[in-house]
This record gives structure tokens, C-alpha cells and sequence, in this order.
């Protein structure tokens, strides 16, 4: 949220263009943590008192018609936290993954008449638009700009190693110790999170398409460096795993 905006040129390398860029920063995270502090579950907390705002929260949006709009309102969401994100001078895509962290699967628990789980339901759709629909054009239009050169990738080989494996044991280590002296989990638990958190996600190469593909900061061998690094990882999850 700070980086891109100064690479890019958006803000001013200097101190007071540093220091605008942060304070946005932290104005907005502040904004999204009183969202999903206060305005989604206004109804439970001190919100309620106040007139009209105490009447809105999260779950009366996810319940309306009989929670026919439930998809609808999910993606609505993470598109106007986008636009906010976007206002502020960031990309959208950090908006939309702020949204996904403060909307949380109780708010899904309504209407038990229908004997439906609203939360599942959602939640398959929203991942097949991600993964089957939108997320596949997102990709290949970015593998669209990787060229197979076998210099390229000779030239780049003992960084792509070195990078890979450095974050390899960093990762597993800095998940399995968090999950077993934070989350108190056991260690055979512990170490399957370490594996699960190895995988690159999609932030990862929004912020890689911004920095080659957009605005050309990245050169063309750290560009091929880190998609070969963050492949590589992500195969490395199914494979540790089992």
C-alpha cells in the first residue's frame, strides 16, 4: 500500500510524500478495521443506540430475500472496499482482500428454516467465479508476458534457488512456530501449517502485473525470478503436504 504508490510515481519520494502515502495508509486501514469492528455487526455493539446506523449491519444485507441477494451483496462489498482502496491511492485488489478479512461466517447464519448454509453456498460461487471464470484471464494474461528463453532462465537459475529455498524454510518456520506458540496447536499440526502457508497467492502477482506489466519497475530477470520462485512454492504446498 505504501511502495507501489511511491515506485509508480503516484507520491513523492521524499518526506512529505512518504509521509501523506502513510498516513492514507493507515487512514484506510483504520477505516476498514472500524467496518468490520463497528458497522457490520452494528446491531450487537454500541453502534445500536444510534439512530438509523444502530438498525444497519451485515447480516440484515446477507438475509434480505430470503438470502437470494447473499452473492450479490458479498461481491458488492469487496468492489465498493476496492473503490475505496483505489481512492486512496492503492490497488483495488487491496481493498477487495481487506473486505474478505472482516466479513466473518456468523454473520451467514440466518434463516435456518431453509435448512440451507448460506456461508457454503456463497462461497462456492464466489470461488468458481474466481477460479473457473475471472481468475484465468487475470493469469494468462499475465503468463502472456513470459517468454521461455533459455538464457533468460540460465541467468536467473541460482537466484531463483537461492530465493525459493530461503523462503522455503522461512515461511515453514515462521507459520509452524506462530500456529504452535500462538494458536497452541500440537507440532504435527503446527508443521501442516507451515506447508499450507507456503503457496504465493494472488496479491503476489497483482503487485508483480503492477510492477512489470503496468509500470515496468521490475526488470525483465527479476520479473521471471520471482513467477518462477512463487511457482514453485505453490507446487511445493500439495507435494509437502502429502
Amino acid at each position: 500500500a505504501i511502495m507501489v504508490p511511491m515506485a509508480t510515481g503516484e507520491a513523492a519520494p521524499n518526506l512529505a510524500g512518504i509521509t501523506l502515502v502513510a498516513g492514507k495508509a493507515i487512514l484506510f486501514f483504520v477505516l476498514v478495521t472500524f467496518i468490520g469492528g463497528w458497522i457490520f455487526p452494528a446491531s450487537t455493539g454500541f453502534m445500536k443506540k444510534i439512530p438509523l446506523l444502530g438498525k444497519f449491519d451485515l447480516i440484515r444485507l446477507l438475509s434480505m430475500g430470503e438470502g437470494e441477494y447473499t452473492t450479490l451483496t458479498i461481491v458488492t462489498l469487496a468492489v465498493v472496499v476496492g473503490i475505496i482502496a483505489h481512492k486512496f491511492g492503492f490497488h483495488p485488489a487491496v481493498g477487495a482482500y481487506m473486505a474478505g478479512l472482516i466479513i466473518k461466517k456468523e454473520y451467514f447464519e440466518f434463516h435456518e428454516h431453509k435448512q440451507k448454509n448460506f456461508y457454503d453456498q456463497t462461497k462456492l460461487i464466489i470461488d468458481n467465479v474466481a477460479f473457473c471464470w475471472i481468475g484465468p484471464v487475470f493469469f494468462i494474461t499475465l503468463g502472456t508476458r513470459l517468454i521461455f528463453e533459455v538464457d533468460i532462465f540460465m541467468s536467473i537459475l541460482p537466484e531463483v534457488v537461492m530465493l525459493t529455498g530461503g523462503l522455503f524454510v522461512g515461511q515453514i518456520m515462521s507459520a509452524t512456530l506462530a500456529a504452535r506458540y500462538t494458536g497452541n496447536f500440537d507440532w504435527p499440526a503446527s508443521w501442516m501449517i507451515g506447508f499450507g502457508m507456503l503457496g504465493r497467492a494472488e496479491l503476489a502477482f497483482v503487485v508483480m502485473d503492477i510492477a512489470y506489466v503496468q509500470h515496468q519497475i521490475l526488470t525483465t530477470q527479476a520479473f521471471y525470478t520471482l513467477m518462477f520462485t512463487a511457482f514453485w512454492l505453490n507446487v511445493s504446498v500439495p507435494l509437502s503436504i502429502r
